[in-house]
């Protein structure tokens, strides 16, 4: 898929395109989006090598930018997929393989009429959309850790069978949280590399708003290592939980095969076909071969009581 959006409030140029965003394309649209651009895309393979060579290459009239994991393809749940970003004065290039967030509240905003007119402001205000969208998916992550947190710490009724659908939502969240931050981690070299060089024909001011979008980029990280610490502890209380949930299970079944030990070892001798068995000629032993068994089972039932084992 091709789309082409044209420069904002600049007649004169017609129809001219100030922004070729480039979805999974074909190869006629490559070709297209090569002729406008006046030179050779990247193959998908060269967009996402993972060489820190290959990241940002910088010349007279052209960017380069090459970020090897953005977004996952198939809904999130395929592999990360590459972005490959050329910047000229006047013609910004995005070339992607899965839908993205950051890229739809972009086109969103172009729809609007509310982004400025030129390839490089569409180049910062890209940017600008990634380090926004990460903080927004950043918060809701954390959002759904602390909902998770208050049903893993909750003692309500089902708590136990709750705990196996939190495992998977850790798991899905996790998944996101990897998605994000290998985005930011591909975008963020590219923005330090750009704010120490940028070309000449980008001015001070959008330099400047790439600065701020790195240093958004940098304290993101540092919640993301909270995030990630928050993780592993829903995880690890999660665990913990069902492991004691198992041991009460097993607590349960070892005194029931203890108790029931005594009985049967009592019920196995009088149940011997020997003559000489006295209690079989008193005339209350089946009542007190019954108390006994009874007794057997309450005495041991009355210790793990006492020791509060249950």
């Amino acid at each position: 898929m091709l789309n082409s959006y044209p420069q904002a409030h600049q007649p004169e140029r017609g129809n001219a395109p100030v922004w070729l965003d480039l979805l999974d394309p074909n190869e006629d649209e490559r070709k297209r989006a090569a002729e406008l651009l006046g030179a050779e895309l990247p193959t998908r393979k060269q967009i996402g090598s993972i060489a820190l060579s290959n990241r940002v290459r910088i010349s007279e009239q052209m960017l380069r930018i090459n970020v090897p994991g953005f977004v996952r393809a198939d809904g999130g749940q395929g592999a990360l997929t590459p972005l490959g970003i050329l910047l000229t004065p006047t013609l910004l290039v995005t070339l992607r393989y899965a839908d993205s967030l950051a890229f739809d509240r972009l086109t969103k905003d172009v729809a609007k009429d509310t982004t400025a007119g030129s390839s490089v402001d569409a180049f910062v205000n890209l940017f600008e959309s990634v380090s926004e969208t990460a903080a927004d998916r950043m918060q809701a992550l954390s959002d759904e850790l602390s909902q998770l947190s208050r049903q893993v710490f909750s003692d309500r009724t089902g708590h136990s069978n709750m705990l196996r659908g939190v495992l998977f939502q850790v798991g899905r969240i996790q998944r996101q949280l990897t998605q994000v931050r290998a985005a930011m981690l591909g975008v963020q070299r590219a923005l330090a590399h750009m704010c120490e060089d940028a070309p000449h024909w980008i001015e001070r001011a959008q330099v400047a708003r790439l600065h701020v979008a790195h240093t958004d980029l940098q304290a993101l990280a540092e919640f993301d290592q909270q995030l990630d610490d928050k993780v592993q502890f829903v995880l690890d209380a999660t665990l913990g939980f069902i492991n004691n949930d198992q041991n009460d299970t097993i607590k349960v079944l070892t005194i029931a095969s203890v108790v029931t030990i005594p009985p049967m070892i009592l019920a196995g001798i009088w149940g011997m076909n020997f003559k000489s068995i006295g209690e079989y000629d008193w005339p209350h032993g089946y009542a007190f071969a019954w108390t006994m068994i009874v007794l057997s089972m309450l005495l041991p039932l009355a210790w793990f009581r006492w020791k509060k084992w249950f």
